[in-house]
């Protein structure tokens, strides 16, 4: 392959201070351009693609499948356009690494082979699709509903790099910290750069969701002619969210031993008629995920404001990222490499330096 596909650790803060939007969006393609090379050619003829398509009943295999497909899962919403990296949880990773890779079968391979062929067809295929929702009830770790959103068709973001800490660095670098020369028009070039972005932002909390009412339009009146009423806008779902710069318990206590007001950043989706959630089942509180269009901001990107949204769990992998049990994915007959041999050495790939 003449690209290396990585699953990058995110590390926003090694972007020099001054960095382009181009850093951040890359060329500007609408999708990644990603053309069909051996290796996914051979990744065709595999035995642990035709169980991709056809699924399983070998309780070994069983979790194998679900684990690569709970990986594939949480790396659906973050596919981006700038370039054909695409992201996973550093734990997730580990777990990658350490439960689903045995002496003979590289996990990390086959995770890169099915990453490129979901954005080689532009979607995930039906029969995988299936496979997920077959495993679904076996394997509790598989999200159903981004599989489901990515075998609707690839949707990528502008740029996973645009994270709500990076839009917050950068209007603190471009625009509070602009010199002279660029300081009456830091702001304008600010909202040029970065607004109307397709973005997707994690570690939310719910604080709730509602149903918006539109803004009832006045009639119009044409002299001579009956009165018209315009039919009322459909109604919108919102969600109001927050998120939290710092961990509770780095805040400082003040004299009088009470927990100062921690720092916040409040977003406001006006979600999308499609949910791949069931948002009537969301308690407050929850940690989610949300995909949107950048829409404004007030103050320092204190205030988000996202259109277009769609909601999605954002599990906290570091209270437990069990996908499978290694001995039982050893004991998988499609656990073998026949990649092997094929796959170029990929420098930095899934955040570990080449050998």
């Amino acid at each position: 392959m003449r690209t290396a596909l990585l699953a990058l650790v995110l590390c926003l803060s090694s972007l020099p201070a001054a960095a382009q939007p181009e850093v951040f969006f890359g060329a500007g393609n609408d999708v990644p351009n990603i053309k069909e090379e051996d290796f996914d050619r051979r990744f065709l003829r595999t035995g642990l693609y035709q169980a991709l398509n056809r699924g399983t009943n070998d309780p070994h295999c069983a979790q194998l499948l679900g684990g690569l497909l709970t990986l594939l899962g949480e790396t659906a919403p973050l596919l981006h356009k700038r370039d054909e990296n695409f992201f996973l949880d550093p734990l997730l990773v580990q777990a990658l690494n350490t439960q689903l890779s045995t002496p003979r079968f590289q996990a990390n391979a086959y995770m890169v082979a099915m990453v490129r062929r979901v954005l080689i067809d532009r979607k995930l295929s039906p029969n995988w699709f299936q496979t997920a929702a077959d495993l679904g009830p076996l394997v509790l770790t598989i999200d159903v509903g981004k599989l489901r959103f990515l075998s609707e068709g690839l949707q990528p973001i502008d740029s996973f790099f645009l994270t709500l800490p990076a839009l917050r660095d950068r209007y603190e670098i471009e625009v509070r910290r602009a010199n002279a020369t660029a300081a009456r028009s830091a702001e304008k070039m600010f909202r040029e750069n970065y607004l109307d972005r397709q973005v997707a932002f994690g570690g939310l909390e719910l604080i709730d969701l509602d149903i918006e009412k539109p803004k009832k339009k006045p009639a119009k009146k044409r002299k001579g002619q009956p009165i018209i009423e315009e039919e009322p806008e459909p109604l919108v779902a919102v969600a109001k969210l927050v998120w939290y710069p710092f961990p509770a318990e780095e805040n400082e206590i003040n004299p009088f031993g009470t927990p100062k007001k921690r720092p916040s950043v409040n977003i406001t989706a006006k979600l999308a008629p499609q949910q791949y959630l069931d948002l009537s089942r969301i308690p407050k509180g929850t940690q989610l995920m949300v995909r949107g269009r950048f829409w404004g901001f007030k103050k320092a990107v204190d205030e988000v404001e996202l259109r277009d949204g769609l909601i999605f769990q954002d599990r906290n992998w570091s209270q437990g990222n069990v996908l499978a049990d290694p001995n039982a994915v050893a004991r998988c007959p499609l656990a073998v490499n026949e990649l092997m041999g094929v796959t170029p050495e990929q420098s930095g790939a899934f955040g570990k330096p080449s050998r």
